[in-house]
């Protein structure tokens, strides 16, 4: 069974660190408005520290997981 961000206690995601915005669009390869939206939709989760968003580094990794297509095992 996989375990998704959702799933997941919010202590685990937040222990590989946090990133901006900026460098989840470089992560993913998204632009600022795409990564709202999946923001928004609950696609990837997010904190507010002040006016910033912040974002678990493990909840990036687990939704280019989630979303891989092709190859072996997928």
């Amino acid at each position: 069974m996989r375990v998704t961000a959702e799933r997941r206690d919010p202590r685990e995601l937040a222990a590989e660190g946090l990133v901006t915005v900026r460098e989840a669009q470089r992560f993913l390869g998204i632009g600022h408005n795409k990564l709202y939206e999946l923001m928004a939709a609950g696609e990837i989760p997010y904190v507010h520290i002040g006016a910033a968003r912040r974002i678990p580094r493990a909840a990036l990794v687990e939704y280019v997981a989630r979303n891989l297509r092709g190859g072996r095992g997928a």
